[in-house]
């Protein structure tokens, strides 16, 4: 039995355990239901352009020049991040790795479009950049047989039970870092442990965001889950743009120093009505120099959001059109992928999306880099633990319902010494909580050691 530096064993028994449960019966039901569910979806999949990128290599065609270019060389590290929040969140790790290591090939997977863009656009020229296969046998060995990865690295909370038992079949390690589940999924996965459980199981380590997350894998998994609690890799991530990037994008977007700045990121159908309502409103009670800059979280509903601002009599300024704001009656659509984070750095006050409807959350802390106070609405299940700390830090500023929204955004534009203490008890949280990159770079050495 070969068993790394730090312990983590790539043929322990419980991983053989786990390997026998999965043959025969239980691993042809589920590649049979997997297809089955594939057979009914196809339409779908053929139909949707959203759901349609990337069809090919998710079937498990390879394109030539992907083994071409991994041909000779060292066996890599395989990332999966399904879309742009995970891929935010490893990008420190797959830096620092590079950097000790810059001889070491990397393969970074997405499953979604615009993951798949952000990633092409920030790591096609150190690693080789591909969609995630389907949970299908064929199309999993189709590209486990032209990767060959020495290590495959999940990011956050994707558990494949088919791609974790092919990777165990070949003795590839397996590691789940920034690993979370939310109250929401862990009632689900845990309703189902007599399956998920063994398959969490065949993880060499899941590194966890926090001890919460922790504690809920291994309600699921049993103790004979390894489990390291590193932070969250996205604190790491967050370092401002510097002040000459500031100051330009200011310059481009026409904003002055007396303007007082709304950013609105991630929203979701319905947020951004109520931002627009808010917007109104202060503006009509006399708030002066108010801008307000939209950054959808889906690049599919730019063109629905800008014919909902047309809607309120109000003037679409794309970011796509290197457009700038020239009157009080404009708004600033930001429709691109992966600049969000230094349009915070305009902020006066920053709202977070996906809280004021049922989704969840989105990341609360990117504004805090800049020191800037954020509100959100009272959904916040897929970020409790980060919305639990900043609350208690007395950061964050969670609102019920759109009447509240414009009370707290007017109190908070109105109110400079607020707004400051806010926004730095906020980042003082965020730089005392950062460190988690270092700790899972550490473990992954240890796996691939």
């Amino acid at each position: 039995m070969y068993i790394s530096r730090a312990g983590y064993s790539l043929a322990c028994p419980h991983v053989r355990y786990n390997i026998h449960l999965m043959k025969g019966r239980t691993v042809f039901l589920y590649y049979f239901c997997m297809t089955a569910l594939l057979v009914c979806t196809g339409p779908i999949l053929l139909l949707s352009g959203k759901r349609r990128a990337g069809i090919w290599q998710k079937l498990g065609i390879v394109p030539p020049y992907i083994e071409g270019a991994l041909a000779g060389k060292r066996r890599p590290v395989w990332f999966h991040a399904v879309s742009v929040g995970e891929f935010n969140a490893v990008w420190p790790l797959v830096l620092a790795l590079h950097k000790e290591y810059p001889e070491l090939p990397l393969v970074i997977s997405t499953a979604t479009e615009t993951g798949q863009k952000l990633a092409r656009q920030k790591a096609e020229n150190l690693a080789t950049v591909i969609y995630f296969p389907l949970d299908l046998l064929w199309s999993l060995n189709n590209w486990l047989t032209a990767l060959k990865p020495a290590c495959a690295v999940i990011v956050e909370t994707e558990i494949w039970p088919g791609f974790t038992h092919e990777c165990t079949r070949r003795s590839i390690p397996l590691l789940a870092v920034n690993a979370r589940i939310s109250p929401r999924s862990f009632r689900r996965y845990l309703s189902l442990r007599a399956f998920f459980g063994p398959v969490l199981r065949q993880f060499q380590v899941v590194v966890a965001q926090s001890q919460a997350d922790a504690d809920r894998y291994r309600q699921i998994a049993g103790e004979a889950l390894k489990i390291e609690v590193s932070g969250n890799l996205k604190f790491d991530g967050l370092t401002p743009v510097d002040a000459l990037t500031a100051a330009s994008l200011r310059s481009q977007l026409h904003i002055t120093d007396v303007d007082l700045v709304l950013v609105a990121g991630s929203t979701h159908s319905g947020e951004e009505a109520a931002l627009l309502e808010s917007y109104r409103t202060l503006s009509d009670q006399g708030t002066k120099h108010l801008r307000l800059i939209l950054a959808p979280r889906h690049p599919e509903r730019w063109d629905q959001v800008a014919a909902l601002i047309e809607s309120y009599g109000l003037q679409v300024r794309r970011a796509t059109d290197k457009a700038h704001f020239e009157s009080d009656k404009d708004v600033y659509l930001l429709d691109t992928i992966g600049q969000l984070f230094a349009y915070y750095s305009l902020a006066t006050v920053a709202f977070v999306g996906g809280t004021l409807v049922p989704v969840g959350g989105h990341s609360l802390l990117e504004p805090y880099a800049y020191a800037t106070p954020v509100v959100c609405g009272p959904h916040l299940d897929k970020t409790l633990d980060a919305a639990a700390a900043l609350t208690a830090a007395g950061a964050l500023t969670v609102v019920a319902d759109r009447q509240q929204l414009t009370d707290k955004i007017d109190e908070l534009l109105k109110n400079a010494d607020l707004r400051h203490s806010l926004g730095l008890n906020g980042q003082s949280w965020l730089q005392t909580s950062q460190g988690a990159t270092a700790k899972t770079l550490h473990i992954l050495e240890e796996v691939l050691s």
